[in-house]
């Protein structure tokens, strides 16, 4: 493989967001070892993109689930170069940190070849003009706010009200918003639980 060298320049860098904490949890309550990885949330954003889209698609939906898959995946690659910022400094910063972060995906694949799919794919989540990235961000937001939801030392009403930010200001598909008002609400009445079939549940 001619070339192996860069690829694993790319999958050495990505290790870092293992390490790496989701700063915005942090103003909302969290101690430093409650708040997940990078790494943590991008593998739960990136499984229910995928399974979001699918499911959208069985219901007839004009969707592309391998496209929401390929968007989630690299959502967060800029972060293993600049870090996680939270989403109220990045509204401070305008567009700039967009910038910025889009710069540092280019640099980390570089020598890829295909780079332009995967920019194109990273450029998508930033515009949030279609459906798939829509997706994304509905699953990113769902994300923090389960993290939160699961964690008693947080500020579980100042956690709402930044989620419900974000997914009103990002999410413009209004049935895609709806139905993250819906997923927010099943999960703060608790009429949704970790499925528990190894404890005798359907």
């Amino acid at each position: 493989m001619k070339q192996l060298k860069e690829l694993l320049e790319v999958f050495l860098t990505i290790q870092v967001s293992k390490e790496l904490p989701r700063q915005g949890f942090l103003y909302s309550g969290f101690k430093r070892n409650e708040a997940d990885s990078v790494a943590a949330h991008a593998y739960s954003v990136t499984i229910f993109s995928y399974l979001l889209a699918r499911q959208l698609k069985e219901e007839g939906w004009d969707i592309d689930p391998e496209k929401a898959l390929k968007i989630a995946l690299v959502h967060d690659l800029g972060e293993t170069i600049t870090g996680d910022i939270g989403t109220y400094a990045k509204d401070l910063a305008r567009d700039r940190f967009e910038k910025v972060e889009n710069q540092a995906f280019r640099l980390l694949i570089r020598n890829m070849l295909g780079k332009d799919e995967l920019i194109e794919l990273f450029e998508a989540y930033q515009n949030l003009d279609t459906v798939e990235a829509q997706i994304v961000k509905f699953a990113d937001a769902l994300d923090a706010f389960v993290q939160g939801f699961n964690t008693p030392s947080a500020d579980l009403a100042d956690l709402i009200k930044t989620t419900k930010y974000i997914a009103r200001k990002k999410i413009q598909n209004k049935e895609l918003s709806k139905m993250f008002d819906e997923a927010m609400k099943m999960i703060t009445d608790k009429k949704v639980t970790v499925y528990k079939g190894h404890i005798g549940g359907e």
